[in-house]
Protein backbone atom coordinates (compact mmCIF):
# COMPACT_ATOMS: atom_id res chain seq x y z
CA UNK A 1 0.00 0.00 0.00
CA UNK A 2 1.50 3.27 -1.01
CA UNK A 3 1.19 6.02 1.54
CA UNK A 4 0.07 9.45 1.12
CA UNK A 5 2.46 12.27 1.39
CA UNK A 6 4.77 12.63 3.96
CA UNK A 7 6.92 15.82 4.02
CA UNK A 8 10.46 16.32 6.36
CA UNK A 9 11.80 19.70 7.46
CA UNK A 10 15.09 19.40 8.76
CA UNK A 11 18.88 18.70 8.94
CA UNK A 12 21.11 16.91 6.88
CA UNK A 13 24.33 15.93 7.91
CA UNK A 14 27.75 13.49 6.47
CA UNK A 15 28.42 11.38 9.34
CA UNK A 16 32.45 10.43 9.61
CA UNK A 17 31.58 7.08 11.83
CA UNK A 18 34.76 5.65 13.74
CA UNK A 19 34.14 1.94 15.31
CA UNK A 20 36.00 1.90 18.88
CA UNK A 21 35.74 -0.83 21.26
CA UNK A 22 34.26 1.22 23.76
CA UNK A 23 33.00 4.68 23.90
CA UNK A 24 35.97 7.35 25.22
CA UNK A 25 36.44 8.55 28.77
CA UNK A 26 37.52 12.04 29.52
CA UNK A 27 40.95 12.28 28.35
CA UNK A 28 41.48 8.90 27.10
CA UNK A 29 42.63 8.18 23.61
CA UNK A 30 41.49 5.10 21.61
CA UNK A 31 42.25 3.52 18.28
CA UNK A 32 39.23 3.86 15.86
CA UNK A 33 38.89 -0.29 14.16
CA UNK A 34 37.03 1.03 11.08
CA UNK A 35 35.75 4.27 9.71
CA UNK A 36 33.53 5.03 7.04
CA UNK A 37 31.63 8.49 5.57
CA UNK A 38 28.12 8.07 5.55
CA UNK A 39 25.13 10.14 4.35
CA UNK A 40 23.01 11.30 7.85
CA UNK A 41 21.16 13.87 9.41
CA UNK A 42 18.26 13.26 11.71
CA UNK A 43 15.66 14.99 8.78
CA UNK A 44 17.44 12.84 6.03
CA UNK A 45 17.80 9.68 8.12
CA UNK A 46 13.66 10.09 8.25
CA UNK A 47 13.06 11.20 4.84
CA UNK A 48 15.28 8.10 3.58
CA UNK A 49 13.36 5.87 6.28
CA UNK A 50 9.88 6.92 5.54
CA UNK A 51 10.98 6.38 1.53
CA UNK A 52 12.14 3.13 1.98
CA UNK A 53 9.21 2.35 3.73
CA UNK A 54 7.18 3.07 0.94
CA UNK A 55 6.05 6.91 1.40
CA UNK A 56 5.74 9.26 -1.51
CA UNK A 57 8.38 11.74 1.13
CA UNK A 58 9.80 14.95 0.08
CA UNK A 59 12.60 17.12 1.95
CA UNK A 60 13.33 20.26 3.06
CA UNK A 61 16.55 21.66 3.98
CA UNK A 62 19.91 22.73 3.23
CA UNK A 63 23.15 21.24 2.18
CA UNK A 64 26.13 22.70 0.61
CA UNK A 65 28.18 23.06 -2.50
CA UNK A 66 30.59 21.19 -1.65
CA UNK A 67 31.04 17.12 -2.25
CA UNK A 68 29.35 16.46 0.81
CA UNK A 69 25.92 18.11 -0.65
CA UNK A 70 25.73 15.90 -3.81
CA UNK A 71 26.27 13.20 -2.14
CA UNK A 72 23.54 13.77 0.09
CA UNK A 73 21.58 14.80 -2.27
CA UNK A 74 22.13 11.75 -4.67
CA UNK A 75 21.32 9.57 -1.34
CA UNK A 76 18.10 10.95 -0.69
CA UNK A 77 17.23 10.69 -4.67
CA UNK A 78 18.44 7.05 -4.33
CA UNK A 79 15.70 6.76 -1.81
CA UNK A 80 13.32 7.59 -3.47
CA UNK A 81 12.81 10.75 -2.11
CA UNK A 82 11.99 14.36 -3.87
CA UNK A 83 14.78 17.10 -3.50
CA UNK A 84 12.40 19.78 -4.72
CA UNK A 85 12.78 21.46 -1.05
CA UNK A 86 16.78 21.09 -1.21
CA UNK A 87 18.67 24.14 -1.38
CA UNK A 88 22.11 24.63 -1.58
CA UNK A 89 24.69 27.43 -0.16
CA UNK A 90 27.80 27.27 1.96
CA UNK A 91 29.33 24.07 3.63
CA UNK A 92 27.44 20.69 4.37
CA UNK A 93 26.75 19.88 8.23
CA UNK A 94 28.79 16.97 9.31
CA UNK A 95 28.51 14.81 12.54
CA UNK A 96 31.21 13.09 14.25
CA UNK A 97 30.66 9.42 15.69
CA UNK A 98 32.11 6.93 17.29
CA UNK A 99 30.71 3.34 18.02
CA UNK A 100 30.91 0.93 20.70
CA UNK A 101 31.19 -2.49 20.12
CA UNK A 102 27.96 -2.80 22.06
CA UNK A 103 26.63 -0.65 19.01
CA UNK A 104 26.22 2.67 22.03
CA UNK A 105 27.42 6.30 20.14
CA UNK A 106 28.46 9.60 21.09
CA UNK A 107 27.82 12.15 18.73
CA UNK A 108 29.26 15.71 18.01
CA UNK A 109 27.53 18.28 15.17
CA UNK A 110 28.69 20.43 13.11
CA UNK A 111 25.65 22.45 12.13
CA UNK A 112 26.82 23.86 8.94
CA UNK A 113 24.20 24.51 6.36
CA UNK A 114 21.48 23.11 8.69
CA UNK A 115 21.97 26.93 10.74
CA UNK A 116 21.65 28.92 7.74
CA UNK A 117 17.45 27.35 7.20
CA UNK A 118 15.20 30.21 7.40
CA UNK A 119 11.79 31.04 8.11
CA UNK A 120 11.95 32.69 4.13
CA UNK A 121 12.79 29.40 3.10
CA UNK A 122 9.90 27.57 4.69
CA UNK A 123 7.34 30.47 3.49
CA UNK A 124 8.45 29.71 0.19
CA UNK A 125 8.02 25.99 0.12
CA UNK A 126 4.77 26.75 1.32
CA UNK A 127 3.30 24.65 -1.60
CA UNK A 128 4.65 21.52 -0.67
CA UNK A 129 2.99 21.49 3.01
CA UNK A 130 0.05 22.37 1.06
CA UNK A 131 0.73 19.51 -0.72
CA UNK A 132 1.74 17.12 2.74
CA UNK A 133 -0.22 14.75 4.52
CA UNK A 134 1.68 14.39 7.34
CA UNK A 135 4.65 16.69 8.15
CA UNK A 136 8.14 15.49 10.33
CA UNK A 137 10.48 17.76 11.62
CA UNK A 138 13.17 18.02 14.82
CA UNK A 139 15.27 20.62 16.20
CA UNK A 140 18.77 20.34 14.35
CA UNK A 141 17.69 23.15 12.37
CA UNK A 142 17.12 26.91 14.15
CA UNK A 143 14.14 26.48 16.57
CA UNK A 144 12.74 29.65 15.40
CA UNK A 145 12.33 28.39 11.95
CA UNK A 146 11.11 24.76 13.33
CA UNK A 147 8.07 27.66 15.29
CA UNK A 148 7.94 28.90 12.16
CA UNK A 149 7.23 25.88 10.11
CA UNK A 150 4.65 24.29 12.89
CA UNK A 151 2.68 27.02 12.93
CA UNK A 152 2.56 27.41 8.72
CA UNK A 153 1.56 23.47 8.74
CA UNK A 154 -1.17 23.68 11.68
CA UNK A 155 -3.11 26.66 9.77
CA UNK A 156 -3.08 25.01 6.87
CA UNK A 157 -4.81 21.77 8.66
CA UNK A 158 -1.48 19.61 8.77
CA UNK A 159 -0.70 17.26 11.57
CA UNK A 160 2.98 17.52 12.52
CA UNK A 161 4.89 14.99 14.14
CA UNK A 162 8.12 16.46 16.32
CA UNK A 163 10.88 14.85 17.19
CA UNK A 164 12.45 16.94 19.93
CA UNK A 165 16.19 16.18 19.29
CA UNK A 166 18.89 17.34 19.92
CA UNK A 167 17.20 17.82 23.46
CA UNK A 168 16.17 21.38 24.47
CA UNK A 169 13.12 23.53 26.57
CA UNK A 170 10.60 24.25 24.34
CA UNK A 171 7.24 26.38 25.02
CA UNK A 172 4.17 25.04 25.79
CA UNK A 173 2.62 27.33 23.04
CA UNK A 174 4.68 25.10 21.00
CA UNK A 175 4.19 22.07 21.95
CA UNK A 176 0.23 22.21 22.16
CA UNK A 177 -0.39 22.21 17.96
CA UNK A 178 2.16 19.02 17.86
CA UNK A 179 0.25 15.88 17.07
CA UNK A 180 2.55 13.31 18.07
CA UNK A 181 5.35 14.21 19.96
CA UNK A 182 8.21 11.67 20.10
CA UNK A 183 10.97 12.32 22.66
CA UNK A 184 13.64 9.60 24.36
CA UNK A 185 13.86 9.70 28.00
CA UNK A 186 16.65 12.32 28.07
CA UNK A 187 14.35 14.90 25.97
CA UNK A 188 11.06 14.08 27.93
CA UNK A 189 13.07 15.17 31.08
CA UNK A 190 14.26 18.71 29.85
CA UNK A 191 10.67 18.90 28.29
CA UNK A 192 8.78 18.69 30.91
CA UNK A 193 11.23 19.91 33.85
CA UNK A 194 10.65 16.01 35.31
CA UNK A 195 12.59 12.92 36.70
CA UNK A 196 12.04 10.13 33.85
CA UNK A 197 14.47 7.43 35.82
CA UNK A 198 11.32 5.23 36.94
CA UNK A 199 8.48 4.15 34.71
CA UNK A 200 6.23 5.65 36.33
CA UNK A 201 7.87 9.04 36.31
CA UNK A 202 8.04 8.70 32.35
CA UNK A 203 4.21 8.32 32.53
CA UNK A 204 4.02 10.96 34.85
CA UNK A 205 6.15 13.31 32.69
CA UNK A 206 4.21 12.27 29.48
CA UNK A 207 1.00 13.10 30.94
CA UNK A 208 2.53 16.52 32.09
CA UNK A 209 2.76 17.30 28.35
CA UNK A 210 -0.59 16.05 27.74
CA UNK A 211 -1.82 18.59 29.68
CA UNK A 212 -0.08 21.11 28.31
CA UNK A 213 -2.51 20.90 25.43
CA UNK A 214 -0.04 17.68 23.33
CA UNK A 215 -2.43 15.21 22.10
CA UNK A 216 -0.15 12.36 21.79
CA UNK A 217 3.53 11.25 23.12
CA UNK A 218 5.59 8.33 22.43
CA UNK A 219 8.70 8.04 24.88
CA UNK A 220 11.22 5.90 23.12
CA UNK A 221 13.80 3.64 25.49
CA UNK A 222 15.79 1.58 23.29
CA UNK A 223 15.77 -2.11 24.09
CA UNK A 224 13.11 -1.41 26.44
CA UNK A 225 10.75 -0.54 24.34
CA UNK A 226 8.29 2.64 24.05
CA UNK A 227 5.22 4.46 25.64
CA UNK A 228 2.06 5.47 23.94
CA UNK A 229 0.58 8.06 26.45
CA UNK A 230 -2.32 10.24 25.53
CA UNK A 231 -5.01 11.68 28.08
CA UNK A 232 -7.01 8.84 27.62
CA UNK A 233 -4.33 6.37 26.62
CA UNK A 234 -1.05 4.37 28.44
CA UNK A 235 -0.10 1.40 26.32
CA UNK A 236 3.97 -0.03 26.73
CA UNK A 237 5.41 -1.07 23.56
CA UNK A 238 7.56 -4.00 23.85
CA UNK A 239 11.23 -3.53 22.02
CA UNK A 240 12.17 -6.57 20.05
CA UNK A 241 15.13 -8.96 21.42
CA UNK A 242 17.45 -8.29 18.58
CA UNK A 243 21.82 -8.02 19.57
CA UNK A 244 22.44 -4.47 18.73
CA UNK A 245 24.99 -3.35 16.32
CA UNK A 246 25.15 0.22 15.93
CA UNK A 247 22.01 2.27 17.44
CA UNK A 248 22.70 5.67 15.32
CA UNK A 249 19.75 5.86 13.16
CA UNK A 250 17.21 4.03 15.61
CA UNK A 251 15.12 6.46 16.78
CA UNK A 252 15.03 8.29 13.30
CA UNK A 253 13.64 4.88 12.25
CA UNK A 254 10.90 4.75 14.86
CA UNK A 255 9.81 8.60 14.07
CA UNK A 256 9.70 7.79 10.43
CA UNK A 257 7.94 4.12 10.89
CA UNK A 258 5.39 5.61 12.87
CA UNK A 259 4.52 8.31 10.43
CA UNK A 260 4.32 6.03 7.43
CA UNK A 261 1.89 4.03 9.98
CA UNK A 262 -0.85 6.62 10.01
CA UNK A 263 0.12 7.96 6.81
CA UNK A 264 -1.61 4.23 6.34
CA UNK A 265 -4.54 4.50 8.07
CA UNK A 266 -3.31 1.99 11.16
CA UNK A 267 -3.79 2.60 14.80
CA UNK A 268 -1.75 5.16 17.37
CA UNK A 269 -0.88 1.39 19.02
CA UNK A 270 -0.57 -0.34 15.31
CA UNK A 271 1.97 2.09 14.46
CA UNK A 272 4.30 2.37 17.26
CA UNK A 273 4.60 -1.50 17.19
CA UNK A 274 5.37 -1.07 13.15
CA UNK A 275 8.05 1.55 14.41
CA UNK A 276 9.14 -0.50 17.16
CA UNK A 277 10.11 -3.41 14.50
CA UNK A 278 11.32 -1.13 11.93
CA UNK A 279 13.87 0.17 14.78
CA UNK A 280 15.24 -3.31 15.78
CA UNK A 281 16.26 -4.22 12.29
CA UNK A 282 18.02 -0.93 11.95
CA UNK A 283 20.22 -1.50 15.14
CA UNK A 284 21.16 -4.90 13.38
CA UNK A 285 22.82 -2.83 10.92
CA UNK A 286 25.92 -0.32 10.75
CA UNK A 287 25.61 3.13 9.52
CA UNK A 288 22.40 5.57 9.50
CA UNK A 289 20.97 5.33 6.33
CA UNK A 290 22.27 2.49 5.03
CA UNK A 291 20.91 0.62 8.15
CA UNK A 292 17.32 1.89 7.24
CA UNK A 293 15.30 -1.48 6.03
CA UNK A 294 12.58 -1.48 3.13
CA UNK A 295 8.95 -2.37 3.46
CA UNK A 296 9.94 -5.90 2.05
CA UNK A 297 12.64 -6.23 5.07
CA UNK A 298 10.24 -5.45 7.49
CA UNK A 299 8.11 -8.26 5.81
CA UNK A 300 10.21 -10.96 6.03
CA UNK A 301 12.14 -10.03 8.72
CA UNK A 302 11.76 -13.26 11.20
CA UNK A 303 10.73 -11.09 14.45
Amino acid sequence: MKSKNILVIGSLNIDLVTRVPHLPQPGETIASRKFQKNPGGKGANQAVAAAKLGANVTMIGKVGTDEHGELLINSLRSAGVSTAGIRREGTTGMAFISVSDEGENHIVLVAGDNNAVRRSDISAMRGLIEESDMIVMQLEIPLEVVKHALELAVGLGKNVILNPAPARDLPAEMLRHVYVLIPNETELQILSGMPTSTEQEIVDAARHLNSLGNQRVIVTMGDRGSFLISETLHTHIPAYPVRAVDTTAAGDAYVAAFAVGKTQGMSDVEAAKFASKVAAITVTREGAQPSLPTRDDVQRYPL
